[in-house]
């Protein structure tokens, strides 16, 4: 997968944490194209952790999308940070394994909408 397609992938499943309506089923046009293993693994090791905290904050900074720029930098720097520590790694993985529960309805939605896709 190119780059760009990883940029692609991680701002369609970013829509997922902003503060409006989220739609589902335009989610799961974007990313209709991936095997569902490979948008599982960026829903969650990738755009979550960098994401999840918008839905937490009482008035949520990013409304109505995340900038692709800013999203692709902090997923590439998370990554190399995770190559680079073996106590990052193991860190990270509690926080996706905790990430996993936490969102599991969100991730079903996009699911369910990829179910119905062609």
């Amino acid at each position: 997968m190119t780059r760009e397609e990883r940029i692609h992938l991680w701002s369609a499943l970013s829509d997922v944490f902003v503060d409006t309506e989220v739609d589902y089923g335009y989610i799961a046009r974007q990313v209709a194209g991936f095997g569902r293993a490979t948008v599982k693994a960026a829903f969650y090791e990738d755009v979550a952790p960098a994401c999840y905290s918008n839905m937490l904050a009482p008035i949520p900074p990013v409304w109505t999308g995340f900038d692709s720029a800013w999203l692709s930098e902090t997923i590439e720097q998370t990554q190399a940070a995770r190559r680079s520590s073996i106590l990052r790694r193991l860190r990270d993985r509690l926080f996706i394994a905790y990430l996993r529960r936490a969102l599991k309805a969100e991730w079903a939605k996009i699911e369910q909408e990829l179910d119905l896709e062609p």
